[in-house]
């Protein structure tokens, strides 16, 4: 009797011992954005980001697919934002490969989020910042979210320090605010955030102000010195002109695609 009773609470006793599976880890790229944005999330999961207020956003909001570049910009979750590494710096070689577009894959709802779901949300976090102050003394409307303001007039102060024939294609902002669609799409602009600025307009390249070769790619073209990107890279600004798809007057406050472990200068992670 004893020895039946004991065989039936073996299996209990078996499955109760047995060691809890581990959670799977967060991926890779997401330490990129904890690190970026201090104070903005719990944390995160394989599955999702999780922001302060406890909203969990996932990475993926589709199956992987084989979409057309131009049309999965249209759908960029989380993990697409990370799949093409920014080169960051001068260790860099133009031009860009077809479709290499380092920043342009973004999802939407999060800079919703971060900066606000709508033009008045995003007002109400605008302040205008001096820039260049020793040249150009020019005020732009930024958002204070992340101290984009003071991070914006950071790479003013040090464009400032530039020898003239340098600095003078940044001397006059095309503007920051300004809540749009990028042109020929549904897709807000970084603009609408608050978060990106153009400069330089007369000195810019732009692709959709070209003609594409047979195979769809744009001829690279670009006027801007690497001595001005590089001051907005070390304050978290990625550049346009990084892109096959090139806009050089445009730079946007992206810190988590410079991180050590994200941009190209390191190994890329898996965005799996």
């Amino acid at each position: 009797m004893i020895g039946l009773f004991v065989a039936l609470l073996t299996p209990f006793f078996g499955q109760m011992a047995a060691p809890a599976t581990a959670p799977a880890p967060a991926p890779a790229f997401a330490q990129c954005l904890l690190e970026a944005y201090p104070g903005a999330f719990q944390g995160a999961t394989a599955e999702h980001l999780i922001w302060k207020d406890g909203t969990r956003m996932a990475w993926r909001t589709k199956k992987p697919t084989d979409l057309a570049f131009l049309d999965l910009l249209d759908v960029a979750d989380l993990s697409d934002q990370f799949s093409q590494p920014y080169p960051i710096g001068t260790a860099w070689t133009p031009p860009p490969a077809q479709n290499v577009d380092p920043g342009r894959l973004r999802s939407e709802a999060f800079f919703r989020k971060m900066y606000g779901n709508s033009a008045n949300a995003v007002e109400r976090t605008v302040k205008r910042a001096r820039w260049m102050p020793q040249s150009s003394n020019k005020k732009m409307r930024v958002t204070t979210v992340n101290d984009v303001h003071l991070k914006l007039e950071a790479v003013g102060r040090a464009l400032d320090t530039l020898p003239k024939k340098i600095r003078k294609f940044a001397q006059t902002p095309a503007g920051v605010f300004v809540w749009r669609q990028i042109k020929g799409t549904k897709r807000l602009s970084m603009h609408s955030f608050a978060i990106a600025v153009d400069v330089g307009v007369k000195y810019s390249d732009y692709w959709r102000w070209n003609k594409p070769a047979a195979d769809g790619s744009y001829p690279y073209k670009n006027r801007f010195p690497m001595e001005i990107v590089e001051v907005f890279e070390a304050h978290g600004f990625i550049w346009g002109g990084k892109w096959a798809h090139y806009d050089t007057m445009h730079f946007e406050y992206r810190p988590e695609l410079l991180h050590p472990k994200c941009v190209k200068t390191a190994q890329p992670v898996s965005v799996e």
